[in-house]
Formats: C-alpha cells, sequence, structure tokens
C-alpha cells in the first residue's frame, strides 16, 4: 500500500472507532435514564472500576500500553458523566444555600426586620485590642505593603507553639500557612491535590462548599451518608469500601457543619488508621473546635503525615469578615500549597494578620467569653425545640442544629422560602448539606431574646405545613 492508502485507512478505523463511542455514550444515555427512573446515583465506583479493569486486561492481551487503555478509560467515564449529568442537571447545594442569604439580605436593605438563623456568623464582634492594632498598623507603610505569601512569620510561630502545646507534638513554622479564610484553606489543598475524575470522599451532611471545590478541579464527590436515628455516625464499613476503591482525599469536619456531632475520639482514631492503611489524604475542617465543652478528636493528635489541618479566627474570635485562617500539614506539602497561593493571591494583607496575631496573644479569655454565650444560647434553643414537632440530635460542638420536620413530604428548601417571606425568619434548607429535604439547619448566633419567639413561630409553620 501506498503512504496515502495507509493515511485513508486509519482515517477509516478513525470513523469506525467515533461510532462505537457514539453507541457506548447513547447506552451510557439510556442507562441514566433508568438509574434517574430508579432513585440511583450517577456515580458509581464499582462499575467504573470494572470498566478501568476490563480495559486494561484487554490491552494488556492485545499489547497496547496499559496506561494508555487507562487515559482512554478515563476520558470514557468523564464523557459518559457528562452525559448522564445532562439528563439530570446538578443544582449547586452551595448556591442554594447563597439563594436564602441573599433574600435575607434584600430584605434587610429594604428595612425589614429578619431573625436570622441561616448564617453561621457569630455575632459578637473582635476584641477592641485587635481593632486598635488594625488601625495602628495603617500608618505604617512596610506592613500595609507586600508581604510573604506563607504568612507572617511572627503568627505562624505563635500558632505553631500553641498547637504543639495543645496537641503534645512538635509543629515548625514551615508546616503552616495563612490563607484569606478557611474556605480558601481548603480550596487549595484540594486544587493542589486533586485532579480531574480523581475521587474525594466527604461524610454527610456536609458544608456544601467542599463538593463546590471539588467540582472546581472536576474532582469525583462520593458521599457517605449518615442519618440521624443513627445519631449521625459514620459507618466504618461504608468508609472502608470507598477508601478500598481509590480516593485521593477524605475530607472530616468535626466538629460538624451542620449536625454540630463531635466524631468520638474512638471512631476518630479508626478513621485516620483507615486513611493510613490505603494512603489517602486527610483534611480535617477543625474550624469550630472551640465550640465545645471539652477538646475534641484533632487530626494533629494522630501524627498522620498525609493529612491538612484545617482552622480560622473567623468562628472563635469573630473575623469572618477579616478573612483569616490557616491550615498545617507536612513542610513539602506546604511548600505546595504555598506556591498556589502565591499565584492566586501573592499574600494575606499583614494588617490583618497582625491583628489575628494580637487576638491569640491577648484575646483568648474574651473570645472564650463570647464562645461560651453562644454555647447557652444552643442549649436554650435545644429546649424551645423540644416543644416543637422537630426530631434533631443534641450539638455535641459548632453551634448549629439540624433538626428533621416530623411531616410526610416536607421539603425544607419551600419551606424556607415561605418562612422567610411569610415571618422573615431565615433557615438554611436540609438539601444545601446533602439529600435531606425533611431537614433545616439553624445556625445560633441570634440574640437570646429572639429565640423562643422565633422557634415557635418554625414549629407553628411545621405545624401548617404544606
Amino acid at each position: 500500500m501506498s503512504i496515502e492508502d495507509y493515511r485513508t485507512r486509519i482515517r477509516e478505523l478513525d470513523r469506525q472507532l467515533l461510532n462505537i463511542i457514539s453507541e457506548r455514550l447513547t447506552l451510557g444515555s439510556q442507562l441514566a435514564k433508568v438509574k434517574q427512573s430508579r432513585g440511583i446515583p450517577t456515580v458509581d465506583s464499582d462499575a467504573e472500576r470494572a470498566t478501568m479493569e476490563n480495559l486494561t486486561a484487554s490491552a494488556t492481551k492485545l499489547k497496547i500500553d496499559t496506561s494508555f487503555a487507562r487515559k482512554l478509560g478515563e476520558l470514557l467515564i468523564e464523557q459518559t458523566i457528562r452525559v448522564q449529568d445532562a439528563l439530570r442537571p446538578k443544582q449547586s447545594r452551595d448556591q442554594l444555600m447563597k439563594e436564602i442569604f441573599e433574600i435575607t439580605q434584600k430584605l434587610i436593605s429594604q428595612r425589614k426586620k429578619v431573625t436570622r438563623f441561616e448564617i453561621g456568623e457569630p455575632n459578637f464582634p473582635p476584641a477592641k485590642i485587635a481593632i486598635g492594632q488594625l488601625s495602628g498598623t495603617f500608618r505604617k507603610k512596610k506592613i500595609v505593603g507586600y508581604g510573604p505569601s506563607a504568612g507572617l512569620f511572627e503568627l505562624r510561630k505563635e500558632l505553631a507553639t500553641e498547637l504543639s502545646a495543645t496537641h503534645n507534638t512538635k509543629i515548625e513554622t514551615d508546616q503552616i500557612l495563612i490563607t484569606p479564610g478557611g474556605r480558601f484553606a481548603i480550596f487549595a489543598s484540594i486544587l493542589t491535590f486533586v485532579s480531574e475524575l480523581e475521587r474525594v470522599v466527604i461524610h454527610q451532611p456536609s458544608w456544601p462548599a467542599y463538593e463546590e471545590c471539588v467540582d472546581v478541579v472536576k474532582g469525583r464527590t462520593i458521599g457517605i451518608r449518615t442519618e440521624l436515628n443513627d445519631g449521625w455516625e459514620i459507618d466504618i464499613g461504608k468508609l472502608e469500601e470507598e477508601l478500598r476503591k481509590g480516593a485521593k482525599m477524605l475530607i472530616v469536619n468535626s466538629p460538624s457543619n451542620p449536625t454540630g456531632k463531635v466524631i468520638p475520639q474512638k471512631k476518630f482514631h479508626e478513621i485516620i488508621n483507615l486513611a493510613r492503611k490505603y494512603n489517602t489524604i486527610t483534611l480535617s475542617d477543625e474550624v469550630y473546635e472551640k465550640f465545645t465543652h471539652t477538646q475534641p478528636a484533632s487530626i494533629l493528635d494522630e501524627e498522620y503525615e498525609n493529612s491538612i489541618y484545617v482552622n480560622s479566627f473567623s468562628k472563635q474570635f469573630g473575623l469572618t469578615g477579616w478573612r483569616i485562617a490557616y491550615l498545617v500539614t507536612t513542610k513539602e506539602k506546604a511548600l505546595n500549597i504555598r506556591r498556589l497561593i502565591q499565584t492566586a493571591i501573592t499574600c494575606v494583607p499583614e494588617f490583618i494578620q497582625r491583628a489575628a496575631l494580637v487576638e491569640i496573644q491577648k484575646g483568648r479569655c474574651e473570645a472564650q467569653h463570647n464562645v461560651n454565650t453562644i454555647m447557652k444560647k444552643v442549649d436554650l434553643t435545644c429546649r424551645e425545640l423540644d416543644k416543637i414537632e422537630v426530631s434533631y440530635y443534641k450539638p455535641d460542638g459548632a453551634f448549629y442544629i439540624f433538626p428533621r420536620a416530623k411531616r410526610t413530604e416536607f421539603n425544607s428548601v419551600d419551606f424556607a422560602k415561605k418562612l422567610l417571606q411569610d415571618q422573615s425568619i431565615s433557615i438554611s434548607p436540609g438539601q444545601s448539606f446533602g439529600d435531606y429535604p425533611e431537614h433545616f439547619r439553624l445556625a445560633v448566633s441570634v440574640p437570646e431574646s429572639q429565640i423562643p419567639h422565633a422557634v415557635r413561630t418554625i414549629g407553628k409553620a411545621i405545624d401548617s405545613w404544606p
């Protein structure tokens, strides 16, 4: 054959190959309709694993490079999922929660009084000493200029000393990075270490930002569902099943947003041991660790190197709008994440970091008093919830409660919107945190005087639903 004959034959085979792929995608679309009719999720880890094993085995028999077969398999799986998701568009859970927030903001701009249970924001101000430090730094040119991307050395050193003492370990300054809020610490970690189609395991219900971050990198969220009736306990068997299939990252949140669940010490140890067994990067979001009556289990107690610890100044110090948080990991991982921080934001403003430094040096007493006040309001809210038609888990920590309405066919999205419109009370629907339409989240940071009446009003709205 001539060179042109070879090229003609190759083009013919390419067309045949595309026809076969088209047939495969059609079958995938038909399969998606069957899944949808039966309420089965699109993601099926076992089926995907079987696909990859079939392709690599076939490649071996045909003496084709197995790495090429795996790349082809990843592309086929990715395209099949796109076809299936097109039939069942995915609603952003984060956006669902923000929708309630935006409606609330609009009502407030119209000078309407709203009892705000929807926003996880402490209603106490930063310490006066921190505000004084903040205003004083503006006059110093060297402080309002560029700073190190890793964060202010003095702040990281103070955190390293404090965390080492609290967790009886040795944390070095170079293991800590200062980030613009806890959300960015989580996003930067996921963006740095999770690639397209790689799996991230998250116990649910969960803060929607985790899944949003995974979606940005085109990763795959694998939810480990927990239930109110089981006390929101994570099923270790189910967790191991997913980690065994291959997961790049496990995200753990304790105390939990939205349930207030604190993972018991023994269970937490079991979870980290599983991550260690399968060498899974574990990101532990411990932002609410001060909102507990006892020190909760921490990833820093486990001495697990393949981990990332995240905490923030937002909640315990009332610095939500200041956007300052931090993460702790190995020096190598910190260096990788630091490159992303340097590329994306350069640095966190140093004057904010210096105010945060003053908070942890001199503002802890005031902050703990404010935390204790919020925890008392959580107890009050629980007592009021006992009087209405809901079931709930009394929080071990954080300042969230995730009640379930005792009503059939209850839809918390519609309920939240109607409650906001009719009663000027804002709550977060359960669907923002997973497939929990009968639940809703209360962020207990409202003035104490508003709680009894607001909860009674919610109870009456549930009674009259729909």
